[in-house]
């Protein structure tokens, strides 16, 4: 019997700053999926910054070692630094999960990683307070009362023995509760990991490969020239302006520019004084709208004189700045 390898489902994390594609991740494999995969008679591969998950098939294409209802974690670990200088994300260490839709990743739920031993800061100063753990089951572990007679403001838990996943801690107070969940792994908290994702493995993948998706999007600034002129004379400051001539050319909304003198700008401003030195003239030309980041540059978004173009090719923040504000210097002899 011959045996080949089959798709069983790819994830893929895309990132609208890149136009090829973002390789700013890399993936974890912890030693319980590791395992879970060698008895399924699969193979983890990342090829490109692309999670592929494989099965050994026979002559008839069925799985060697159907898994179905299986659930394997993968850690995300970030290898681009700047990451954040470029990207909008609020949630500190997501979780994607297909809990939904068998062939989708859910919306990504805040978690705080852990180890065996739990930490637990409780949130309000507020007595007595009732704090519950559940595990990833939902089922009830431990609870532990916290009153103004044995006040502390961490409470612990020991989770020796317990499986891999997400745990809710809520609180329950006089008036109301909350939960913090937290994700118990500690080979994803000793790699420090960026976030998680649990895969259920679902019988129609063996049929039909399933494509999971993270996205991540491209923050979004405005888009500021400070151009200081040097042995320019107010009339010829006035000339200048700066334009969008490529939104044609690109096939993309324009950016428009609205001039900002000094007596103008705001504290969210680089104030004059650290800009133009005596005798040098300064104005602001920043975008109307927000523009989102992107890591090729657009074309001709220009600084001209009276029509004249005199930078085609304005420079825009790269990965490594954490704002849009970009210092021009032009001098005439």
């Amino acid at each position: 019997m011959n045996t080949t390898f089959r798709t069983l489902f790819t994830l893929t994390v895309a990132h609208d700053y890149y136009s090829d594609g973002c390789r700013d991740f890399d993936f974890v494999v912890p030693a319980g999926t590791a395992g879970l995969l060698r008895n399924g008679k699969m193979i983890a591969k990342v090829r490109e910054g692309k999670l592929h998950v494989i099965y050994e098939a026979d002559d008839n294409g069925a799985a060697l070692n159907n898994l179905s209802g299986t659930r394997l974690r993968f850690g995300i670990n970030l290898l681009n630094p700047l990451f954040s200088n470029y990207t909008e994300f609020a949630i500190p260490t997501p979780l994607y999960r297909n809990t939904a839709a068998a062939g989708s990743l859910d919306p990504a739920r805040g978690v705080a990683l852990t180890g065996r031993l739990l930490s637990h800061a409780l949130t309000k100063a507020t007595r007595p307070v009732t704090v519950a753990i559940g595990d990833p089951a939902g089922q009830l572990l431990q609870t532990k009362t916290i009153t103004a007679t044995n006040n502390r403001s961490t409470i612990s838990f020991d989770l020796s023995g317990q499986i891999a996943g997400a745990y809710d801690v809520v609180e329950s107070y006089p008036a109301e509760t909350g939960t913090v969940t937290y994700y118990l792994d500690a080979e994803l908290v000793q790699a420090g990991a960026f976030g998680v994702v649990e895969i259920m493995i679902d019988n129609g993948f063996y049929t039909l490969p399933a494509s999971f998706t993270i996205a991540f999007r491209a923050r979004q600034d405005t888009l500021k020239y400070y151009v200081v002129a040097t042995n320019y004379n107010n009339h010829e400051f006035e000339q200048l302006s700066v334009s969008d001539d490529g939104y044609a050319e690109e096939e993309r909304p324009r950016i428009n520019f609205i001039k900002v003198l000094p007596t103008d700008f705001t504290a969210d401003e680089i104030q004059p004084e650290m800009l133009a030195q005596t005798g040098a003239r300064l104005a602001l030309f920043k975008s109307q709208a927000l523009v989102a980041r992107q890591e090729k540059a657009r074309k001709k978004i220009q600084l001209s004189k009276n029509g004249d173009v005199l930078i085609k090719h304005l420079p825009q923040a790269g990965a490594d700045k954490a704002n849009a504000d970009m210092v021009i210097h032009i001098s005439k002899l």
